[in-house]
């Protein structure tokens, strides 16, 4: 899963130190390695059997997240390509009184102090931010976004993809998000091309791709020269069915609307419009490298022998690809699982449903009866249906003549058929477009709130990344209710249903994963992270996530203790003992202040937008 998270800075570091209201050991903290000085990362998936890990380490911001179909899950015109659009998106879908600052680091990412960067710095200077990519095209790029799984870089395009243009290749130039660790023990996710310099042009191939280890996965085949050029994909993960191994994502199937619009065209890129790549994909047309698509849910069969590396499509859009004049369809699975009384395994995700402009709605994708022969079929047969599509219920867009939310995504399914993922609220909520965390099983859909945890106050927002098979669900949400400005978030975990170990949680169901960290031998070790966010958790209820780290531990084993040095976000993997016992963190008194280190204004606390954009093992 993509993290959007990366240095503390000043701001950040007041945010992070403000008190929260929650209760917690549980779990022993062990720091990843993976980070130079300066960096940030977070360990952003686990294998099911909790045997590996993998990290995800960034320079600085990603601007827009590298494994997403529609930016910020809002974005159907693919509009957000400038200063202010950032801007305006923060003002219409975050409310902050600082979205001019957020917009600055999006935008021109952060210099090695950590300090924002803005129209008056050299690019050279800056890290990170969605302005680097687009100049790459003069410039060149250096990865912002790096991976690996226990210790090993994965980079499956670095030394070159199956359609390179001219030029020297710069492995480098990657930015790789691995979503998952797959039953076999590989890498799963997306990375971009690398970029191929060519006298003072640099160009890269696509924009994203999948991957499964070291297999890029392409586009279905048979839908023109610009889809198999340039086309993307995408890899959430990847499911083990018999002796098939099914990896799922996106795949795209249409060209993006209305490409002559010069809303398309990114800021600084010198560009009209889009339209020159509508139809022939050249990387000599500087349009190419910013050319999108509508992506449809989609899978990899291990076994298919005729274009084995082409994806095959298992649904469609409700309501076409393009529509409304400049909103382009996007679906994807983003999760899948075998429910305990199957052999075919059923997804869940998102579909884009028109209702007087395109949502994206959270969906469940359900096997068919034949479901084995339809899959064998499905290799040469493109238009077979293995699974139905059918919208999650409980959450409409639409609720009384009023849309009541601007998307709903479904992250994550285990084999109790129980569905995890957000709503993101359309009108302010105590002072927040609030990311609601829903709960369904069947027919029934349970939207978190008071009278689930205390965790879920009016208004909160919240990811819901992964639920493992007993019934134990993390994230991060909201510790405060701060209006106006990004809350403080922290790690939790919520145990639904009859949840197999709900006992060693003193029968409470929410808690912040800090509460769950203190005490015992490990106690002072421990005392050393704050968990920043869940990512990922194993069967056996250990997790990948990001702390803040303050070596030597901070003043006192308090939520809101203080850091006598500086502090950093890293990767930890958060190991489960049941037997432990829950001494919950008190509070400390004082007035917001922090020393140490600085870096990236509201990296920290925030939002990590991406953190709704789940997929599963």
């Amino acid at each position: 899963m993509q993290f959007n998270k990366f240095k503390l800075s000043a701001i950040a570091l007041a945010v992070a130190g403000l008190p929260t209201l929650a209760s917690a050991a549980i779990y022993n903290v062990t720091q990843e390695t993976g980070a130079s000085s300066g960096q940030s990362s977070a360990a952003t998936a686990i294998a099911a059997d909790s045997s590996k890990i993998a990290v995800e380490v960034l320079r600085g911001p990603v601007g827009l997240n590298y494994s997403e179909e529609m930016p910020y899950m809002v974005d159907e015109e693919h509009f957000i390509n400038s200063y202010d659009d950032l801007d305006n998106y923060c003002d219409n879908y975050l409310g902050y009184n600082t979205c001019d600052a957020w917009a600055d680091e999006q935008w021109y990412g952060i210099k090695a102090t950590g300090e924002v960067c803005d129209s008056q710095d050299s690019e050279q200077v800056c890290d990170g931010g969605l302005k680097k990519e687009i100049d790459a095209w003069n410039n060149g790029y250096t990865s912002n976004s790096t991976a690996s799984v226990d210790g090993l870089r994965a980079n499956p395009f670095g030394a070159g993809v199956s359609t390179p243009p001219a030029g020297s290749v710069n492995a480098n130039s990657t930015n790789v998000v691995i979503n998952q660790i797959s039953d076999a023990g590989n890498a799963v996710g997306a990375s971009s091309s690398p970029y191929y310099q060519n006298g003072a042009v640099n160009a890269r191939a696509f924009k994203t791709r999948g991957f499964n280890d070291a297999t890029e996965l392409l586009p279905p085949s048979g839908l023109g020269t610009v889809i198999s050029t340039i086309g993307q994909t995408n890899a959430n993960g990847a499911i083990t069915v018999g002796s098939d191994v099914i990896t799922f994502g996106s795949a795209s199937i249409a060209n993006m609307a209305d490409t002559g619009n010069g809303n398309k065209a990114p800021e600084g890129s010198g560009l009209g419009n889009l339209n020159s790549c509508s139809s022939t994909a050249s990387y000599s047309d500087r349009a190419c490298q910013y050319f999108q698509f509508a992506n449809q849910a989609s899978i990899w069969v291990s076994s298919y022998t005729t274009n084995a590396a082409n994806a095959r499509v298992i649904a469609d859009f409700p309501d076409g690809a393009t529509g409304n004049t400049d909103d382009t369809a996007q679906a994807s699975v983003k999760a899948a699982s075998i429910l305990t009384s199957d052999t075919a395994p059923t997804m869940v995700g998102f579909n884009t449903y028109n209702d007087s402009g395109f949502y994206a709605r959270a969906v469940k994708y359900t096997p068919i009866a034949d479901f084995a022969n339809c899959l064998i079929s499905l290799e040469s047969t493109p238009s077979q249906r293995c699974w139905t599509m059918s919208l999650i219920p409980g959450i409409e867009i639409r609720q009384g003549g009023d849309i009541i939310y601007s998307y709903t995504v479904a992250n994550d399914i285990n084999e109790n058929g129980i569905v995890a993922g957000i709503a993101k609220n359309f009108r302010r909520s105590s002072g927040a477009y609030a990311e609601t965390v829903f709960i369904n099983e069947g027919a029934s859909t349970t939207l978190l709130g008071p009278s689930q945890s205390s965790l879920f106050f009016s208004g909160y927002n919240a990811t819901a990344s992964s639920i493992n098979n007993d019934n134990e669900l993390v994230g991060k949400v909201d510790t405060e209710s701060a209006r106006d400005r990004a809350r403080r978030q922290r790690g939790y975990i919520y145990l639904h249903g009859s949840a197999t170990n709900l006992a060693t949680f003193q029968n409470t169901r929410g808690w912040l994963l800090d509460d769950l960290t203190n005490g015992g031998a490990a106690s002072d070790t421990n005392n050393q992270y704050r968990i920043a966010e869940a990512f990922d958790i194993a069967d056996n209820g250990d997790i990948a996530a990001s702390a803040f780290y303050c070596a030597g531990g901070y003043r006192s084993t308090a939520h809101n203790a203080l850091c006598d040095g500086t502090e950093e976000l890293v990767a930890v993997k958060l190991t489960r003992n049941n037997s432990g016992t829950i001494s919950q963190r008190t509070y400390d008194d004082q007035t917001v202040s922090r020393s140490g280190g600085s870096v990236g204004f509201l990296g920290l606390g925030l939002l990590a937008l991406a953190g709704a954009m789940r997929r599963k093992k």
